[in-house]
């Protein structure tokens, strides 16, 4: 069958089917169950590679119960990056289920057989929470605008030791297999990596913004990165959930986790506060600290000096142009965008490169703008 995507509809066949299938792994896991039934809690997209869906999943029999569950199904085609395997992300959350220093889902079932529902996949406990969303930026609406100062900064406070934690987690025993995955565990392996990305992704095509921001990142990469350590991947506020006491209940999406210098989450949750704030042209808000606190308290939590921040920050930046110019001719392919549209430099991350190297600032593409509710500019 082909794999419904949230926008597609097919949820119904999709809830036939994984009800059949989980009702199998109830019963492998003891658990006296029939009459099984998934009852999706409506489509909520997330990460570049899957589609994330809660569901409710409730059974009969001597042993009747209900259980909060999160799908997560590898995207059929249109990847964004080269090396996407939603089990491999099943994995680490398994690794990382007896690690009491971060808390993250629980993974329960994993799936590899693509003909069960299209796509591998796997299933994870629901956690409750709050992530915070916000249109046009976390800072301007949502659920971190809508708190107190206090709350945004126990918030903030708690969103850090989760960062931090997930470096200072011993990965040689935890997640060892992450060591052989396609980053390396170098800068040098890293942006090898992102070099043979960025040719799959862009072609024969000219980008300079992009094109002059690989080139800084081997030219300057810092000499001095320190040991080796897990690194979470997509570093941001958006990944995190969190409970009604303001702090962290859950560090999610895991797709992009790899071995590799420090620097890479400390910068890439500089380069999200970046992209969040002045990027959009918004104030950070009242209780949330900036830049140069953000690295003096990572510092102080891992005894850790990040020796060029800014170098990881135009790492991350780079990343998330590259994927707006792949997500890009996914939407020309699939009749949603023009073919001569501009999104690939003319969106936000690359406004922020652009500034960091002392380039020209492009101009908005209109639709990109029009997605992110911003005026042209």
């Amino acid at each position: 069958m082909t794999t419904p995507r949230p926008d597609a509809g097919g949820t119904e066949t999709l809830a036939r089917d994984l009800a059949g299938w989980l009702g199998y792994q109830l019963r492998d896991s003891g658990i006296d169950a029939s009459a099984v039934a998934c009852n999706f809690a409506g489509p909520v997209p997330t990460g570049n590679s899957n589609v994330t869906m809660p569901f409710t999943a409730t059974w009969a029999g001597a042993d009747a119960g209900s259980l909060d569950l999160v799908l997560r199904m590898q995207v059929p085609a249109n990847q964004i990056f080269l090396d996407a395997d939603v089990l491999r992300e099943h994995r680490i959350l398994a690794a990382l289920a007896d690690e009491p220093s971060v808390a993250s889902p629980v993974p329960r079932w994993a799936e590899h057989d693509a003909t069960v529902l299209g796509q591998p996949f796997f299933v994870m406990e629901r956690v409750a929470g709050t992530v915070p969303t916000g249109t046009p930026s976390i800072h301007a609406t949502g659920w971190l605008a809508e708190r107190s100062t206090r709350q945004r900064r126990t918030a903030w406070t708690s969103a850090l030791d989760a960062v931090t934690a997930v470096s200072m987690i011993d990965w040689r025993t935890t997640v060892p297999f992450l060591a052989d995955g396609a980053y390396g565990v170098t800068l040098d392996s890293r942006l090898a990596h992102a070099a043979e990305w960025y040719r799959w992704v862009v072609g024969d095509r000219s980008y300079p913004v992009t094109d002059i921001a690989l080139r800084y990142l081997f030219t300057e990469m810092p000499s001095d990165t320190g040991p080796p350590v897990l690194c979470w991947g997509d570093a941001r506020m958006g990944n995190l959930m969190f409970g009604s006491d303001h702090r962290v209940a859950a560090v999610l999406d895991w797709e992009l986790a790899s071995i590799g210098p420090a620097g890479i989450d400390l910068g890439w949750w500089l380069a999200f506060d970046e992209f969040t704030t002045h990027a959009h042209r918004v104030e950070p808000l009242p209780g949330y600290p900036d830049r140069a606190a953000t690295i003096h308290r990572y510092e102080q939590l891992t005894g850790r000096t990040i020796g060029d921040p800014r170098w990881y920050e135009i790492y991350c930046a780079w990343v998330l142009t590259v994927t707006v110019i792949r997500m890009a001719d996914i939407g020309v392919a699939a009749g949603r965008l023009p073919a001569d549209n501009k999104m690939g430099e003319g969106n936000l991350t690359a406004q922020m490169l652009a500034r960091w190297l002392d380039l020209p600032v492009p101009d908005l593409d209109p639709h990109y703008a029009a997605r992110r509710g911003l005026p042209v500019r």
